[in-house]
């Protein structure tokens, strides 16, 4: 791994490239729904979403985490293999892709009775979701070969892929629904499922010709560490999926399922919002771990610079949020949705925490062991569940946020205990001030966004975010040259 590889600036430059993606993303999905809303209507749009949960569901209890696994396996030999050993291993993770994506078009095609009860009550769907099945196998080959592009740091073929793959949805579903209405469903979900996949298939096939045995035991056998550790990894999925199912039957059990909608809606806004900045995790800082994690030093820097780069970024984001989530709330929801307002801003935290402890929580993953990054997952859904209910039976919503927080920093305190003894993981001094400093800004802006006194909370608010924004800009402008690049780019506008 060269320097430049995990220097502030280079990590700034990654987060900014795929966080600028999902912005691309975001604004081709609300024009693909709005289409959708034109010509297939509300319940047109209903069953899309529900064909298309149900592939990716089926597809993750099904793919045995490889698509994440793989980045692992691959991005450590990246740095230290030869080609040749490289493509050997390249080909191993290709061929469990493609038995576990034929094992999840077959389950999809056996389970298609059930599946359409459990969604819809009755058996009328079987035949839809028969006809879907082979989405479930294109999203597990799609994810086998995004997997290499990650390992292997090919940012900007991702980034390209991402775009033109969402671009190409909303080509094929205009014209497809405006012919066929409702009938065009299935065929928009399986031709832009194909479409992507030949995308990324066309980007790693530059690297690595398509090649696979799923049937010889050899190639199979060097796979096994793969499969335990997306094991691991998909079981923990499942179980934070449970714990979230647990907290929202609870809250519409005890109250009403307008609460939980209120909940969801608030919950939903938090993580939308900070996606962002979270998307070049995958694709970009678990790689670069996976490939140093055994240098114990070089590790622990990368992780800190990791945390900087989050931390200072997402810090401004939470104060606007803040300030400006009665606004966003109306214009994504309704004004009924503005009492899940005074949640929103307790679970800001929350966000926060999980900025700073999620660069180190992927340190077990890099190491390849699953057991310890299971068993943390399951010790965070157990306090999530109990502090989120008892939060909400007490306080209601606003107890719910405060327990969303708290359990975030039960797992950032857990996390830093339990990996600084296991993998000798050690806070930079320095990083330590840096978050300290913007949680207390943080923690100031979401105590004046609470008050009801307008003329007070606006002059003060906006000082705290200048403050936030000040020391996030001279911190990164000293570490990453950001200055001297927005420099160059105004000088390229002028002569323009």
């Amino acid at each position: 791994m060269t320097k430049a590889s995990s220097s502030y600036g280079q990590i700034l430059k990654n987060t900014g490239l795929l966080g600028g993606v999902q912005i691309v993303q975001v604004l081709l999905s609300i024009v693909r729904n709005k289409v959708a809303a034109l010509f297939i209507g509300a319940l047109g749009m209903g069953l899309a979403d529900l064909y298309s949960r149900m592939a990716e569901f089926v597809g993750s209890a099904t793919n045995f985490g490889i698509s994440f696994s793989s980045i692992r396996s691959i991005s450590a030999l990246g740095d230290t293999a030869d080609k040749a050993e490289l493509a050997s291993h390249v080909r191993v993770v290709r061929s469990w892709t493609l038995l576990t994506a034929i094992l999840g078009t077959l389950v999809c095609i056996v389970l298609s009775p059930y599946l359409s009860l459990w969604t819809l009550g009755d058996t009328h769907t079987q035949k839809g979701f028969i006809l879907l099945s082979p989405m479930v196998g294109l999203l597990t080959l799609t994810g086998g070969e995004l997997s290499i592009l990650k390992a292997l740091r090919q940012l900007k073929s991702i980034a390209l892929v991402n775009v033109l793959g969402a671009l190409a949805t909303v080509a094929i579903a205009i014209p497809t629904y405006y012919w066929l209405g409702r009938r065009g469903i299935l065929p928009v979900l399986l031709l832009s499922t194909g479409f992507v996949f030949l995308l990324n298939l066309r980007a790693t096939t530059k690297l690595f010709p398509y090649r696979v045995s799923p049937f010889s035991l050899q190639i199979l056998r060097q796979g096994s560490g793969i499969l335990r550790l997306g094991s691991a990894y998909i079981l923990a999925g499942l179980a934070g999926s449970g714990a979230e199912l647990i907290v929202r039957s609870f809250i519409s059990n005890t109250s009403t399922l307008e609460r939980e909608g209120l909940f969801a809606a608030g919950v939903a806004l938090i993580v939308s919002y900070s996606r962002l900045l979270f998307a070049a995790l995958d694709a970009d800082y678990f790689p670069r771990l996976s490939s140093v994690v055994s240098e114990r030093a070089i590790a622990n820097q990368t992780i800190n610079k990791q945390i900087d780069v989050l931390g200072l970024l997402m810090s401004p984001m939470l104060i606007i949020l803040a300030f400006c989530a009665p606004l966003l709330v109306r214009l994504l929801y309704t004004e009924d949705f503005l009492e899940s307002v005074p949640m929103i801003l307790c679970a800001l935290s929350y966000v926060y925490f999980k900025a700073v402890y999620t660069p180190i929580a992927y340190l077990p993953l890099a190491a390849g062991h699953s057991l310890t990054y299971l068993l943390m997952e399951l010790a965070y859904d157990a306090v999530f569940v109990l502090l989120v209910t008892l939060g909400y039976a007490h306080y209601g919503l606003v107890g719910a946020g405060v327990g969303l927080s708290l359990a975030n920093l039960f797992d950032l305190l857990l996390i830093s205990i339990v990996y600084g003894s296991r993998y000798g993981f050690r806070y930079d001094r320095r990083t330590l001030v840096r978050q300290t400093l913007q949680y207390l800004l943080l923690g100031a802006a979401i105590a004046l966004a609470l008050l009801p006194i307008g003329w007070l909370k606006w002059p003060l608010g906006l000082g705290v975010l200048a403050l936030s924004l000040t020391y996030s800009w001279l911190l990164l402008k000293r570490k990453t040259g950001v200055q001297q690049t927005l420099t160059r780019w105004r000088e390229k506008l002028i002569k323009k």
